[in-house]
C-alpha cells in the first residue's frame, strides 16, 4: 500500500522510515566509505545511532521534503531529504529546501542515485511552492556531484562546511537547482519514466 510520502520509481520504491529498519540503516551508515562524504551523522555510527534515527523521523510530521529510505526489493539500501521546507509552524512562506541522499556501498554505480533523487525532486517541484533547491558535495565526492550535475544542478561557489564524521570543517561544492531549469530538462510529461 503506497501513501502520499511514497514514491516508486522504474526500479526503487522511496518511502517513509519504517519500524525494524535500524538495522540496515546501520549497515550501510557503519562503512566509512559512505559515511565520510556526510555531514552530520557520528563517527563511529552505532546501532543505537540508527534507532535514534528512525525514532525520530517516525515522530515527526511527514512533508513533501522529509527523509524517505531509497529501498530496493524491500531493503534499504540508502536515503535522501531536503529537510522541512516549511518555516515555523508550517503555515509560514516556504522557505528553500537543501537537498541531502546518501546510498550504500553495493549498490553504487548502478544509477540508483540519479533514479531516486530524480523522482524525489519531481515530487517537491510538484508539491512544494519553491523556485530553488540547494545541494553540493565535499570536494572529492566525484559521484555525488556527477549525480547533481545529471539532474541539472549548477555549481554556483565553494565554501567550508563541518563534516561531523571528519570532525573538521571541509571544502563543499554548493549548487543549486531551479524550477524553471528542472522542467526544462524533465518536462512534466515525462514524469513517469526516471530521469
Amino acid at each position: 500500500m503506497t501513501d502520499d510520502y511514497t514514491i516508486p520509481t522504474e526500479r526503487l520504491l522511496l518511502r517513509p522510515l519504517r519500524e525494524g529498519d535500524a538495522p540496515s540503516l546501520h549497515a550501510h551508515l557503519a562503512n566509512w566509505e559512505v559515511i565520510r562524504w556526510l555531514g552530520t551523522p557520528p563517527w563511529p555510527f552505532a546501532l543505537a545511532d540508527a534507532e535514534r534515527f528512525v525514532e525520530l523521523q517516525r515522530s515527526q510530521p511527514r512533508v513533501p521534503t522529509g527523509f524517505l529510505a531509497i529501498t530496493l526489493d524491500g531493503a534499504v539500501i540508502g536515503g535522501v531529504s531536503a529537510g522541512n521546507a516549511m518555516a515555523g509552524d508550517g503555515r509560514t512562506a516556504p522557505r528553500t529546501p537543501d537537498l541531502g541522499y546518501w546510498l550504500g556501498q553495493p549498490y553504487w554505480g548502478r544509477g540508483y542515485m540519479t533514479e531516486a533523487v530524480g523522482a524525489y525532486l519531481r515530487r517537491i517541484f510538484a508539491s512544494v511552492a519553491v523556485n530553488t533547491i540547494y545541494s553540493g558535495a565535499f570536494v572529492g565526492n566525484h559521484a555525488s556531484l556527477r549525480v547533481l550535475e545529471k539532474l541539472g544542478f549548477k555549481r554556483t561557489r565553494e565554501s567550508e562546511v563541518y563534516c561531523r564524521p571528519h570532525g573538521a570543517r571541509l571544502p563543499h561544492i554548493d549548487t543549486e537547482l531551479s524550477r524553471a531549469q528542472f522542467l526544462a530538462q524533465f518536462p512534466p510529461q515525462s514524469l513517469a519514466g526516471s530521469p
